[in-house]
């Protein structure tokens, strides 16, 4: 069984473009295309691809919309929403799609969705080259992950916040330490956090978490957050090969 992509675009040099890139890096991966909504309901109940590029700006439905769609009947199919439009702008309209990943389409060029695919490959299973289920235990996807960040002059610590909804990190309803709904992490004399050694209580769950960094002087005065997304999931060590009781 191999890994199944399917494109909805409406712009054909786009989409060629798009499998090009894909069928480059990952040549055993099966790539499906459609133009609108129509074609992709119709590739999505004749073949559930495992991973779907949505076009935010589409004839009749827009991606988001469709996204909303295809999420309630097959909630385990992973959608990149892609736009040539600013990010910002279009978070503010993600409340009902809810795709897995949003993108600004530069990120094709620049390597950034490659990246993505690969891990998602990795924790699906699949080889790097998109082909069938590797055979045996599945390699972990992540077992630690290290945020970083630019030092700020004169500061003295910094904290560390994490929330599944990026609205929670947005200035007009962040309340700092009293946000309901996020955990957060006081960091003193460095500049990164290594997770979850080091944060313990981070969530464990499979997802995109929202990241955000303040910066806190010695009045304890602290900055609106800068902010930080990514995907992390953690394994467990593996168990003792051996093991035994003895008398002494």
């Amino acid at each position: 069984m191999m890994f199944r992509t399917l494109l909805v675009e409406d712009s054909q040099s786009i989409r060629q473009v798009v499998k090009f890139y894909l069928q480059s890096e990952f040549p055993s991966m099966s790539v499906a295309e459609a133009e609108d909504g129509v074609e992709a309901l119709k590739e999505v109940d004749a073949s559930p691809p495992n991973l779907i590029f949505m076009d935010y700006i589409l004839p009749g439905e827009n991606g988001l919309e469709l996204t909303r769609k295809i999420k309630a009947s097959h909630p385990d199919i992973l959608i990149i929403l892609l736009t040539s439009y600013d990010l910002q702008e279009v978070r503010k309209a993600m409340t009902q799609g809810k795709p897995d990943y949003l993108f600004n389409k530069s990120a094709i060029a620049t390597g950034e969705i490659g990246v993505l695919v690969k891990s998602i490959l990795s924790e699906k299973g699949f080889r790097a080259n998109g082909s069938g289920k590797a055979p045996g235990k599945i390699t972990p996807w992540i077992l630690k992950r290290k945020i970083w960040w630019k030092p700020v002059p004169e500061v003295s610590s910094y904290e560390v916040y994490v929330s599944r909804d990026r609205t929670l990190l947005e200035p007009d309803r962040f309340s700092w330490e009293t946000t309901p709904g996020i955990i957060s992490k006081l960091v003193t004399g460095k500049t990164e956090l290594i997770v979850p050694d080091e944060w313990p209580e981070f969530p464990r769950e499979p997802g995109t978490y929202y990241i955000g960094i303040t910066s806190k002087d010695d009045l304890g005065n602290q900055s609106d957050p800068f902010l930080l997304s990514g995907a992390f999931k953690f394994f467990a060590p593996p168990a003792p090969s051996r093991g035994g009781i003895e008398r002494l």
